[in-house]
């Protein structure tokens, strides 16, 4: 032993002396006791290394040697050390053989049969074996010197694995399975078990053995250590190469020591064993990882380019140039797991130099500073190793099992399902299933908050990405310049591309990641004149978010400006001096590249002219294909108005934005599935306020799981700009209409008020009722909603007049005594607070009594008339992404009665009960009007791109904001009918009574007709506009009352589905469509279509303020021959016999026309 080196030689050859000694001794047994035994009696423990026989279950005995399934005599074993995991045993085979049925052999009723025996003669196999060193500790007074530790090498023979390139007919297989029983007898015979090299003496000093650093005799061996920990070696050197790529090109751009290191690096010794007379500048090429067994591996440094100068100054020429140079380093191999995220990494303090296996190309050994600059360059690589550290390149694999987001925002996903169909699916929306309400709108509902601004808009990741991708399927039949660059570009003959759609990822910095995916393309690089094909590659950048002006939009982007004059955005807000346009934009002049989240599928990473190619790729994109975005408006993502005067209720006079999330979203996790989603949220305020300092504070997700497709986005009104500034505010008008108050006459109009004590003999006292609205004192005091004590949804109006008069006449005046008025108002009103989805219901009732009486002398008496009221403000997500309609149910002109009268008083006689209810008015006309511009339709507060939004499942939160789900606008008239399931029967009422149909008629076969249907359609439509009357069109209304009125009936039509459980007819659709083509009257008739539950029967009732007709039919599957009766016609109260003959014409002639096949 050489103390103060590798001993790993010698201790080689002290274990193969042990195992050669163990050898002989088992030859020597087998001459002396194994005369005369039969093959099983031989298989001995003190033979084991000798000799070594396999027999059946079915005999215990056998006379030859052939009739055993299995019989090996052996040549001395000898041990080689791959590393300081693992060795190699290799066991030679004198002679013997096997039988090729070895799976049979525990077989009981199995007898091997010697033709099927292979013979084997002088065969060397080899076995991966992982040893362990173990030592014993102990202290005997005889050998002195203090406590010794005996070293104990332990092989583990029960798991060794069959190397060799064994080729032998009959089969590897079977010969590994004999040898692996040999190998497991070995183990129970103790023959696992070596001594290291001794250590008794008293120097203290330890001997060092490194089986890695050693030469060693090992070849061919068939296993290969492929992979660390679980991890393969391929996509280790993949990663490597990556990071050295990202190392040259940050080099290139003069990137700190820390950043370039893997790529270069130029020696400093002045603090770092003073080698001062050796400085190099040493390129390196990308290192690679061959493995040694599970946790060690040999990391190879291939030294491109060594220049050695003489002195600090690098700009001198070179003494002497280098290259080709194989440095090899050995290390060990850790895992690390932290959470989800999983690390291969190299244990530095590991980190050692291999000489004989690195390579020192053209290196002259006899020049004057030879061996000093070896030494110092082997110095410079042991140093090299905590450079790596510091720069974290000692990380050589991480993988994050956080589940990656399959969203289409990173994900590269193919533009169409497996149905062919195109991603711009089904619409999405929230939803809650009864009795399962979903935690994510729960907390919305519960927790967010807009912490002092006026508007909060949320923008998912996935709008943008759905926008980006629209945009692009549009492009790929387009030949217009302006779409075209998104699917195809070209920069001259230097650049040519075909795109996928953009994709986007939000980062906390307020700033995005944007993916360009290059299809397939060519491109010539900077520095070459060799064109370079490639496909399937994905650039990333990050970019900047903006808010710019229109003004500055249209002069980088006139191609753009042109189109967007048609937009929704320009044609309600552009060219209007209270207002003006801000555009939120990616800034792709501030484009950075972000190598770590790119791809290039196919490119050779470990090439450097990998690096041409890439950069290459990356100028023609950023210096020329981004501008184009730009000028082409490609980066514009979203168009608010900002109001510089006379702003509406709810106009935006501020806006900033920012990325809100309760994570962190960096470039390491941004596309990393996590609880909380980064979002884009649009912060306003209205009235001129100042925006508040600082940003939007996390409260909880703004974006809630959508049962499919795409969530878009949330709006966000504030309690303080909806509710108490305009909901209450207008709503307090209905307390002010509703409340009834005492009055002397003469103080309103007459057509205001209702006399009082109007049949009293004399009517001494002259009184009168009005509503807190009419009178002059009281009306310009609002009647302000209390919120309730303890509640944060519902609200109060109480109020109380209780008037007194004192009459004191003569003393006969039977009238003599005191008179009583008393006017109660008490109205509620219930925000909702739970979600239902699709609409939102803000109920309010109330209850009026009127209380008069009289006290005298002689007699008293009193009387009370009341009333109750409630009304249902309903606002209900419209079918397909065309806003929100609003409606008004409820009786809102209730009547008076009298709940008591006491004594011998008339209530007749004291007021007019119709004249008091017709003071009495629920109006809702101003509010239902504002919320109908505000809500319904074109969300006009923010637009994307050239489109609209839509608002849809509005809800007031737990603080009293209110909040809808954006959806992309779609006009009514462009909204698709849904497709019923066949076949049920159609029935279509008036909303009055339902008038009987006849009993049911034979169907005939007929042949499906929609011209029947359409004719029937036509012909009611055109009867009834020429009566006067019009019928309500759910689709195309475009006044306010024309939307409510639609609105309305289409809700009829709602409810009368869900009637019954059978589906409505493919025709139903077209008889809606087809009947309801005018804009319905205020008077006018209100259609509904239901299914006629188990009868076959069908019919159809169309009524109008005039008349009711009933077109009925008898069919199941088909539409048949309708029969049509004029039922009822009244015109100023009397009753004709055929008052609408043109929708009767109308309806005959469809049904003539009409004939079954």
């Amino acid at each position: 032993m050489c103390l103060g080196q590798n001993s790993a030689h010698h201790a080689v050859h002290y274990l193969n002396a042990q195992i050669g000694a163990l050898w002989e001794n088992a030859t020597e047994c087998v001459k002396k006791s194994g005369q005369g035994l039969k093959p099983l009696d031989r298989v001995r423990y003190d033979f084991a290394l000798a000799e070594f026989h396999v027999g059946t279950r079915q005999r215990s005995k056998f006379n030859s040697k052939d009739d055993m399934m299995f019989s090996a005599v052996f040549d001395k074993p000898r041990l080689e050390f791959i590393c300081n995991h693992e060795a190699v045993l290799y066991v030679k085979i004198k002679e013997g053989h096997f039988n090729r049925d070895f799976a049979k052999t525990d077989s009981s009723a199995f007898v091997p049969n010697s033709s099927r025996n292979v013979k084997l003669h002088d065969m060397e196999v080899a076995f991966r074996v992982e040893f362990n060193l173990n030592g014993i500790r102990g202290h005997t007074s005889n050998i002195g010197n203090g406590t010794h530790i005996i070293q104990l090498l332990v092989l583990d023979l029960q798991s060794a694995k069959l190397a060799s390139k064994v080729n032998v007919s009959g089969g590897r297989e079977a010969l590994a399975f004999y040898l692996q029983r040999y190998l497991s007898f070995l183990h129970i015979a103790g023959h696992h078990v070596l001594f290291s090299l001794p250590d008794f003496d008293d120097d203290r000093l330890d001997v060092v053995i490194d089986y890695s650093l050693e030469t060693h005799r090992i070849r061919n061996l068939d296993v290969e250590q492929n992979e660390i920990y679980g991890v393969s070696l391929d996509e280790i050197n993949r990663s490597l190469s990556s990071k050295w790529l990202k190392a040259i090109m940050d080099a290139a751009d003069g990137g700190d020591r820390s950043s370039i290191c893997l790529a270069e690096y130029r020696s400093n010794w002045t603090n770092v064993g003073h080698h001062s007379d050796v400085q190099f500048h040493v390129k390196f090429g990308a290192p690679t990882l061959k493995a040694l067994c599970k946790r060690e591996a040999i990391l190879y440094f291939k030294v491109d380019e060594l220049l050695v100068y003489d002195g600090h100054d690098f700009t001198k020429t070179p003494k002497h140039t280098y290259s080709g140079w194989d440095i090899a380093v050995v290390v060990d191999l850790i895992k690390e797991v932290e959470g989800l995220i999983n690390r291969v990494k190299i244990d530095m303090s590991t980190f050692r130099f291999c000489e004989h296996l690195s390579l020192f190309t053209g290196f002259d050994a006899s020049i004057d500073f030879a061996s000093s600059l070896k030494a110092t360059f082997v110095e410079f690589i042991d140093y090299y190793g905590t450079v790596l550290e510091h720069a974290h390149f000692h990380v050589i694999h991480a993988i994050d099992n956080t589940p990656v987001d399959i969203s289409d925002s990173s994900s590269d996903s193919d533009s169409e399902d497996e149905g062919g169909r195109s991603p711009r699916g089904p619409r999405a929306e929230w939803e809650l299933i009864p009795g399962k309400p979903k935690a994510g709108v729960t907390d919305i509902i519960k927790k967010t908050r807009t912490f002092g601004y006026d508007f909060v808009q949320v923008i998912s990741v996935q709008s943008i990405v759905e926008h980006f991708k629209t945009l692009w399927h549009l492009s790929r039949d387009s030949k217009d310049e302006h779409t075209k660059c998104l699917t195809k570009w070209s920069y001259g003959e230097d650049f040519t591309s075909t795109f996928g759609a953009l994709k986007l990822r939000y980062l906390s910095n307020d700033k995005a990641i944007i993916w360009i995916q290059l299809d397939d393309g060519v491109l010539k690089p900077l520095k070459s004149t060799k064109t370079y094909n490639f496909m399937d590659w994905s650039i990333a950048f990050e970019v900047d978010f903006k808010l710019i002006s229109q003004k500055d939009v249209a002069s980088s982007s006139k191609s753009w400006f042109t189109r967007f004059t048609e937009s929704f955005a320009w044609k309600s807000h552009g060219n209007h001096e209270d207002r003006e346009l801000k555009h939120l934009c990616l800034d792709f002049s501030s484009a950075k590249f972000v190598y770590e989240l790119s791809k290039f599928e196919g490119l050779h990473l470990a090439e450097r002219s990998a690096v041409e190619r890439v950069r290459g790729a990356v100028h023609f994109l950023k210096a020329h294909y981004l501008s184009e975005l730009t000028l082409h408006g490609h980066h514009i993502l979203h168009s608010m108005p900002i109001w510089k005067s006379s702003p509406p209720a709810m106009g935006v006079t501020g806006l900033t934005f920012q990325i809100y999330s309760k994570n962190t979203y960096d470039r390491s996790n941004c596309t990393r599935s996590q609880s909380s989603e980064a979002v884009l949220v649009l912060l306003g305020m209205t009235g001129f306020r100042p925006l508040p300092k600082g940003r939007l504070e996390y409260s909880t997700e703004w974006l809630t799981k959508v049962k499919n497709g795409v969530s878009h986005g949330t709006v966000c009104i504030s309690r303080k700009v909806f509710l108490e500034e305009r909901l209450l505010r207008l709503l307090a008008h209905v307390n002010a209409t509703t409340t009834i108050v005492p009055v002397f006459p003469g103080v309103v109009e007459d057509g205001a008020c209702v006399p009082l004590f109007t049949g009293l003999d004399g009517g001494e006292w002259g009184m009168s009722l009005t509503t807190w609205a009419a009178r002059n004192l009281k009306r310009p005091r609002a009647c302000k909603w209390e919120l309730n004590a303890g509640s944060e949804s519902d609200y109060k109006w109480d109020h109380t007049d209780k008037w007194s008069y004192e009459h004191e006449g003569a003393f006969d005046d039977k009238n003599n005594g005191t008179y009583i008025v008393s006017c109660q108002t008490k109205n509620y009103l219930h925000l909702p607070t739970t979600f239902t989805s699709g609409s939102m219901d803000i109920v309010m009732n109330g209850q009026v009594a009127v209380e008069l009486g009289f006290k005298g002398d002689t007699h008293k008496w009193s009387t009370k008339a009341a009333t109750k009221w409630s009304v249902t403000l309903s606002m209900t997500s419209q079918p397909g992404g065309s806003g929100i309609s609003i409606d008004i149910k409820g009786n809102t002109r209730p009547k008076f009665e009298a709940s008591h009268v006491h004594g011998d008083a008339s209530l007749e006689n004291l007021v007019d009960l119709n004249a008091l209810g017709s003071l009495f008015n629920v109006d809702l006309a101003e509010l239902s009007s504002e919320l109908r511009r505000s809500f319904g339709g074109v969300w006009e507060h923010c637009y994307p791109g050239t489109h609209a939004y839509s608002l849809c499942n509005p809800i007031f939160n737990a603080t009293g904001d209110i909040l809808f789900e954006l959806r992309k606008f779609v006009p009514r008239s462009q909204v698709p009918v849904p497709t019923a399931r066949p076949r049920p029967s159609i029935i279509v009422r008036a909303s009055g009574s339902s008038a009987a149909t006849g009993p049911p008629a034979p169907r005939p076969q007929v042949k499906k007709s929609r011209s029947l249907l359409k004719r029937i359609g036509d012909g009611i439509s055109g009867a009834v506009r020429g009566a006067g009357e019009a019928i309500g069109d759910v689709f195309d209304g475009d006044s306010d009352d024309e939307k409510s009125k639609g609105n309305h009936l289409e809700g009829m039509l709602k409810m009368e589905r869900t009637k019954s459980a059978a589906s409505l007819s493919p025709v139903t659709p077209a008889i809606e469509r087809d009947l309801l083509k005018t804009p319905a009257s205020e008077v006018g008739p209100r259609v509904t279509i239901a299914n006629g539950g188990s009868h076959t029967e069908s019919s159809t009732h169309l009524s109008t303020s005039h008349a009711t007709y009933q077109i009925s039919g008898n069919s199941t599957l088909d539409l048949v021959t309708p029969k049509i009766i004029t039922q009822k016609v009244a015109e100023n109260g009397h009753k004709v016999e055929n008052g609408h003959a043109p929708v009767t014409a109308a309806l005959k002639a469809a049904q003539n026309g009409h004939k079954p096949a």
